[in-house]
């Protein structure tokens, strides 16, 4: 079997077909053979029944008159002629076993007698024997006179004669099979050198394809060769077609993809943002592009092989937990990354799945939004200013009464020692913790004001939102109250944190609790058919989420303006009274912290605003 693996496919069919008619050939001789046999001896037999028969017909009178002569007469006539070869001794003998006549010449055989004597005379039988070292067919023939045996012939048939005869028949066979070998021998060559050799022709044309040669020969070839194949064989014909088919697409599909990877690399190397391959499972960067190095500072070696969340404030969990399995792209909106000198980049992030050199990857985009986030930061300070400006004279009003406080504690003080008169120590210690209370108050007026104006960065950290709600309300609860409009704060103590800034969630209520207040005073003021406001709002959990509710029962918004209200520049008011930027503001910042605003108002009824946020859990 390692002999014939070895083998070229050539003399493996060679072989193999040879073998097939060589082993069919045996068989037949076999089969043919064993008929032959089998017809032999059956016509053997006959023969042999028939010829006794024939003597006992003859032999009736003789043998009740006990004519020995004729009898032996009989016998040595039905070995003449081309019997002689056939029939090796005739017996004839009576009804009690006692030989009458017979054709040995040189004397019994030691165990013919026994053999007389053993038989049934009365039917016809054909045994096998051995006599004098030859082997013979016995046959026994009744002689019958009425209803009376009187008898019995007795042939041996010589077996000789049958293989004598099979013989020569297997000389002619083996001639014939010896003769049809030789033909097969021819045949089965040239049959596999006929297969074998376009076979052959395609696979060298083969072998040089995976090396990357496409011109090993040209179509016209192809054609010529497969028309001088299907003359003589149609499936090799479509063997070779379909090679030339296999060939073209082959050679069109490389061209493609060479013509693709130039455009990647093309796309890869000179696209205007910063692109990483990045391994799927360990997020170790394998690829960057020129952008990529030129943003962050980096040398293209140093940052293969750095992890992807090295660079940024990505959160390895999350981030693989947000991946899918699918085509699905996947966004990161401002994406803190460092640069190598510690600079700051805000960017977008743009990943979708790929393949790179048989791995599994991450292509991701960044795209630098750092001067848009730093615009956004300038336009929520203004917006910022302008409504501290509007607050200024309550603001004013605020800081004054401390500030009154304190001036008549000081001119308290000072009448007592310009009178020389002297205050009672509780007196004195009441109006010093008076004084020290007002600063205080003071103080913290002011450093809610600082606190809220200062330009607030673009960073995640854990925050209360009950907290940011009580930072506004003493910031612009009081003015609100004192507008007519009860302010009722219903704050659900048990909700989980967030992730987002307290100084951007703040600028969300703040323009809130505005929009609101100017809502119920122009009702107020207006349609005049409330006496009092009221500002509600609430903190609740919804499901895994933070909410928060800030209703009103101030004018409402028309329906045809609710598609309207947070677009940019975008307002109801007078010339002069807004810009139109603080619903736009206030989306965008809760977009940013991956949370959603819905409104629901009715004209004259009143507005109410849900912002919800997804939980910070502390697992994350």
């Amino acid at each position: 079997m390692i002999f014939f693996n070895e083998l070229s496919l050539k003399n493996k069919i060679f072989i193999s077909s040879l073998g097939f008619i060589l082993i069919l050939s045996i068989l037949i001789a076999l089969f043919t053979r064993s008929l032959l046999i089998t017809g032999l001896t059956g016509e053997l037999k006959k023969r042999g029944v028939g010829i006794a028969q024939g003597i006992a017909d003859s032999s009736r009178v003789y043998i009740l008159t006990k004519n020995l002569a004729e009898l032996t007469v009989l016998a040595y006539d039905a070995r003449l002629g081309n019997r002689k070869d056939m029939v090796k001794y005739l017996i004839i003998s009576d009804d009690q076993g006692n030989i009458l006549a017979h054709t040995f010449t040189t004397g019994f055989p030691l165990n013919i007698k026994s053999v007389v004597k053993n038989q049934d005379y009365k039917k016809e039988s054909i045994t096998s024997i051995d006599v004098d070292r030859h082997s013979v067919f016995h046959v026994v023939v009744p002689v019958k006179e009425g209803i009376y045996t009187i008898g019995s012939v007795q042939i041996g048939l010589d077996k000789r004669h049958i293989e004598s005869l099979i013989s020569d028949l297997r000389l002619v066979f083996l001639s014939f099979l010896s003769l049809m070998s030789i033909v097969f021998f021819f045949l089965s060559h040239r049959l596999a050198l006929h297969i074998t050799k376009p076979v052959g022709s395609l696979i060298r044309y083969t072998d040089q394809i995976t090396k990357g040669d496409f011109n090993i020969i040209s179509k016209e070839d192809l054609d010529r060769k497969a028309f001088d194949i299907g003359a003589k064989d149609n499936e090799i014909t479509q063997l070779t077609n379909s090679f030339i088919k296999m060939t073209s697409q082959l050679k069109q599909s490389t061209d493609k993809l060479k013509e693709s990877q130039r455009k990647y690399r093309s796309l890869f190397r000179s696209g205007p943002n910063p692109i990483f391959v990045v391994n799927k499972k360990t997020f170790e960067i394998l690829d960057v592009n020129p952008n990529a190095t030129e943003l962050f500072g980096y040398e293209r070696e140093e940052l293969l092989g750095m992890s992807l969340f090295s660079l940024g404030s990505l959160d390895n969990e999350k981030f693989a937990l947000k991946y899918p399995e699918s085509e699905t792209l996947v966004i990161s909106s401002k994406v803190k990354f460092f640069k190598k000198n510690g600079g700051v980049v805000f960017v977008n992030i743009h990943a979708t799945p790929s393949e790179y050199w048989n791995e599994d990857v991450i292509i991701v985009g960044a795209t630098d939004i750092t001067e848009l986030v730093e615009k956004d930061s300038q336009l929520i300070q203004a917006s910022k200013m302008t409504n501290l400006e509007k607050m200024s004279a309550g603001i004013a009003h605020e800081i004054n009464q401390p500030l009154n406080a304190i001036k008549m504690g000081s001119e308290y003080l000072c009448m007592m020692k310009e009178r020389k008169q002297k205050i009672k120590e509780d007196d004195f210690k009441m109006v010093l913790e008076e004084i020290s209370t007002q600063v205080s108050r003071a103080a913290e007026i002011v450093g809610r004001l600082k606190t809220f104006s200062r330009k607030a960065d673009f960073s995640r950290e854990v925050i209360n939102i009950n907290d940011c709600i009580r930072s506004v309300n003493k910031i612009i609860g009081r003015q609100i109250i004192l507008q007519n409009i009860d302010l009722i704060l219903d704050l659900d103590e048990s909700i989980p944190s967030v992730m987002a800034h307290n100084n951007r969630i703040e600028q969300v209520l703040f323009n809130l609790f505005t929009n609101a207040r100017d809502a119920v005073n122009e009702r107020i003021e207006i349609s005049k058919d409330i006496e009092k406001g009221k500002i509600a709002i609430s903190t609740f959990l919804d499901s895994e989420n933070v909410g928060i509710s800030i209703s009103d029962n101030g004018a409402g918004i028309e329906p045809n303006q609710m598609d309207s209200i947070f677009e940019s520049f975008y307002t109801t008011k007078e010339m002069g009274e807004g810009l139109g930027l603080g619903l736009s503001i206030t989306q965008g910042i809760i977009r940013d912290y991956s949370g959603t605003i819905t409104v629901d108002s009715q004209p004259g009824i009143g507005t109410s605003f849900r912002i919800i946020f997804p939980a910070h859990s502390k697992e994350n």
